[in-house]
């Protein structure tokens, strides 16, 4: 019976001394002054796409702090989530604000992350009839997953025959020749083939 009260008494004092290593060990680290990632603007374009970044973390005299602390967090999860490693995720087409802070300090770090999941393009009209000479601009609408517009998005241009209608890197067409031609309007998708849309153009005398 002495011998277990004696333990009893034991195991409080090395849990105290243990408490009290971990503790100063945590006083030594290095405080973290300053936070930084790279880069600072990413684009994903595809659903599900993925990016990792990568956090540095420095004390107050400039030198990488091992095994920081850093915390994630997503403005809009909707549109990229952020894992507590520093995965983005896309979710959906738009905009979020990555944010990195850490534990007792006043140190953040943004990054903004853009997602544009091209879906289709619309090219406006679908049907056209020209005559010999006549001359024509075509619109293309470069729509996400949302049917929503894309701004300032480059779109290139292409004639299925150029001896009946010729198209020109802003979409302007000229009906050249008698028949019928097929204009494309393109757009590249990273990681994916191209997204297009198209237009018949009938030509007569």
């Amino acid at each position: 019976m002495r011998k277990v009260g004696k333990e009893q008494k034991t195991m409080p004092i090395v849990f105290f001394f243990a408490l009290i290593i971990t503790l100063l060990f945590q006083g030594c680290s290095p405080k973290v002054s300053w936070l930084s990632a790279q880069p600072r603007e990413i684009e994903l374009n595809k659903l599900g796409e993925t990016f990792q970044v990568k956090a540095v973390a420095l004390d107050k005299e400039n030198k990488p702090v091992p095994n920081a602390v850093v915390l994630w967090v997503s403005s809009n999860p909707a549109v990229v989530e952020v894992s507590n490693t520093g995965l983005l995720t896309a979710k959906g087409s738009g905009n979020s604000v990555i944010t990195l802070t850490s534990p007792n300090t006043d140190a953040n770090f943004v990054i903004q992350c853009k997602v544009s999941i091209l879906a289709a393009i619309k090219v406006e009209p679908e049907h056209l009839e020209l005559k010999v000479g006549e001359k024509h601009e075509m619109e293309a609408k470069v729509l996400n997953e949302r049917n929503e517009p894309f701004e300032d998005q480059v779109v290139g241009w292409a004639s299925s025959d150029d001896k009946v209608v010729f198209v020109d890197d802003l979409g302007n067409i000229t009906a050249i020749t008698p028949g019928e031609a097929t204009i494309t309007a393109t757009t590249p998708s990273k990681g994916l083939s191209h997204t297009y849309g198209k237009a018949t153009v009938t030509v007569k005398k």
